[in-house]
């Protein structure tokens, strides 16, 4: 719809009602008003019942955020666990089945072969001892 239609359509809506509304009696206007204030106070106390305060929830989504943070800047201990020697040997061996296969072996070679030095650094340096 566009602007003006809106408008029409919003002024003659109005005037329906207006007209709807004045020409009840004041018995049935009082009725109305009464049902519709018990109404909004039985649907005050049911939210009040099935909504926290704002402040719980507020508090609540603060520990929330505390402990994802601490997690993260900790880190969670289930999830750390020590580089063996045959963890190592095993990643080894995954590159000797990458490095033999059909497809692409030729790539996995050259790409093997650019990083031997960093790969004797990294062998030397896995297996030195950790100064004290």
């Amino acid at each position: 719809m566009n602007e003006r239609s809106h408008d029409s359509f919003e002024e003659r809506t109005k005037a329906l009602f207006h007209d709807s509304v004045d020409g009840l009696d004041y018995a049935l206007r009082s009725r109305l008003t009464q049902a519709r204030n018990a109404a909004l106070e039985a649907a005050a106390r049911a939210a009040a019942v099935v909504c926290p305060p704002r402040s719980v929830v507020a508090a609540a989504g603060v520990t929330a955020a505390a402990v994802l943070g601490a997690f993260l800047w900790l880190g969670s201990p289930l999830g750390q666990h020590t580089v063996t020697l045959a963890d190592g040997q095993s990643n080894f061996e995954d590159l000797e089945i990458v490095a033999s296969s059909e497809e692409g072996s030729a790539d996995a070679m050259d790409m093997l072969q650019d990083d031997l030095e960093f790969y004797d650094w990294a062998e030397k340096a896995a297996n030195s001892e950790p100064a004290a």
